[in-house]
């Protein structure tokens, strides 16, 4: 099925994964009330590879050595991102864990100027500083202070804003179900060893953990992020990165709607300042553009 606008396309194709996995985070905190960390991302990934085993089989045939690599690539990104994050909640808030996550947003741009030499514009960089003001908002409830869970979730961005530019990149020569695939199975593999020698599979689980973890194996991993594969095939990453920002503001609306968590002025405000920063970086608007031929200007000047 082809769009008349592939680019609008997965841009919304994008918000919908941010509301998925928005939505998440009511159901993670339920699934790491009994199973252990690495074994929920085992979990997740080896039902999403069962799945896409079954709906694209055929499809499957296809994956070349090129395809294996680049999986591996995202793969390992995708598990260390995970894993950072999941242990860095525990020596810190999960504010300032799911704020130093999010520093992704202003990591994107310049890793990928570094990658591919293209230099963010000032809609990017502008952008990028308002929307982690807004996260910052919206996630931070207490004194921020540095310590090594801090540190880890740190990286974990740094992690996150990899892999987010490796698949632009990766997806430009290679069919986005397949490398997704690749994907599942390698971050599902390094999943499954590091928990079976760190962790211990409680004995039995409850209904509530066994529909957590199928909610997260199906629309959180494999819905999710294959869908957002795809859409950065479409989407520039730092746009995208952008997008799924977003995740920390529907994380929010969720969370006062089934956790009936307050929504206070600074998750308002907070809210509202990840928002224009979209809006800024989609429709550029004339301060920015004046104000870049301004520098423009001053740098033929000095020439």
């Amino acid at each position: 099925m082809k769009f008349k606008n592939p680019a609008l396309s997965a841009d919304l194709g994008l918000v919908f994964v941010t509301i998925i996995w928005g939505s998440a985070f009511v159901v993670v905190k339920n699934a790491t009330s009994t199973v252990p960390a690495s074994y929920i991302i085992a979990i997740r990934f080896a039902i999403a590879v069962f799945l896409m085993s079954i709906f694209f089989f055929k499809r499957l045939r296809k994956i070349d050595a090129h395809c294996i690599k680049s999986g591996a690539i995202l793969g390992v990104l995708l598990f260390v991102s995970y894993y950072l994050q999941t242990i860095g909640v525990k020596y810190t808030t999960a504010g300032n864990n799911a704020f130093l996550t999010a520093i992704y947003v202003v990591v994107v741009p310049f890793l990928y100027w570094l990658l591919r030499s293209q230099k963010p514009d000032l809609y990017n960089i502008a952008a990028a500083l308002i929307c982690i003001v807004g996260i910052g908002l919206l996630s931070l409830h207490a004194g921020f202070t540095m310590n090594i869970g801090d540190i880890l979730s740190l990286l974990c961005g740094v992690g996150f804003a990899s892999q987010i530019v490796a698949t632009s990149i990766l997806t430009e020569k290679n069919d986005p179900i397949l490398l997704s695939y690749t994907q599942f199975v390698v971050t599902g593999s390094i999943s499954l060893v590091v928990a079976l020698c760190t962790e211990t599979f409680p004995a039995r689980l409850g209904t509530d953990s066994v529909l957590s973890l199928l909610y997260i194996g199906v629309f959180s991993t494999l819905i999710a992020l294959v869908l957002q594969t795809v859409c950065q095939k479409y989407s520039p990453p730092a746009r995208a990165s952008l997008i799924m920002s977003l995740e920390s503001l529907f994380g929010s609306i969720f969370g006062i709607i089934f956790l009936h968590e307050a929504l206070t002025p600074k998750i308002f405000v907070g809210s509202l300042l990840i928002l224009l920063s979209i809006l800024i970086s989609e429709t550029k608007p004339s301060f920015f553009r004046l104000s870049q031929k301004k520098t423009q200007l001053q740098e033929d000047i000095l020439k």
